[in-house]
């Protein structure tokens, strides 16, 4: 299945450089913490996580077409 990972500020430097979103093949039933794992990215890292605009958790099943959207802890006052 075909999966579109958009992920920002420094998580952008676990994705090759070159598109965004950036889409990538993985088996049905992956999840999001799978995608994670692919990709190097360490699993407390990720604070705010979207599956297609809607808030997901890392065992959240993807499905052919989502789009994932990662963002880091961000500060702020």
């Amino acid at each position: 299945m075909l999966v579109r990972v958009k992920f920002f500020a420094g998580l952008r430097e676990f994705l090759p450089a070159g598109e965004t979103p950036h889409s990538a093949e993985f088996e049905d039933g992956t999840t999001v913490a799978d995608v994670f794992r692919t990709f190097g990215v360490p699993l407390g890292k990720p604070r705010i996580i979207l599956v297609n605009g809607r808030h997901a958790g890392p065992d959240q099943v993807l499905s052919d077409n989502d789009l994932l959207a990662v963002f880091p802890p961000v500060a702020g006052g």
